[in-house]
């Protein structure tokens, strides 16, 4: 073969290869909308000591962690609930930047 078809081949591959970057690029990640107040009823607020986001977790202190209901918070989507004393750590789908709104949403009820 010629330069001249192996220069040929290698625009095609970088215009395709430009044309896949510019499609995943702009390609919004979808993220699941959580029905917050679902998980509002399952925060009893006189029972909270307090909530915090650490890494990617929302962290919750209790009082008392035999009353709140981790397979509720689980069906409303809840993702890798751990129990440690009376801290309950979990997060949702959708990276770290949904995870600290939720975490911000959640707060503001507590807190109010």
């Amino acid at each position: 073969m010629e330069l001249y078809h192996y220069l040929l081949i290698a625009f095609g591959v970088v215009v395709l290869l430009v044309i896949l970057f510019m499609v995943f690029k702009n390609k919004k990640i979808k993220t699941k909308d959580y029905d917050l107040e679902l998980i509002f009823e399952l925060l009893d607020k006189s029972n909270i000591i307090t909530i915090e986001f650490i890494r990617n977790k929302i962290v919750i202190v209790f009082k008392n962690v035999t009353k709140f209901n981790t397979n509720k918070l689980h069906k409303n989507g809840a993702l890798g609930i751990t129990i440690v004393g009376d801290k309950v750590k979990f997060y949702f789908d959708g990276g770290n930047e949904k995870n600290y709104e939720i975490f911000k949403i959640l707060k503001s009820y507590i807190e109010r």
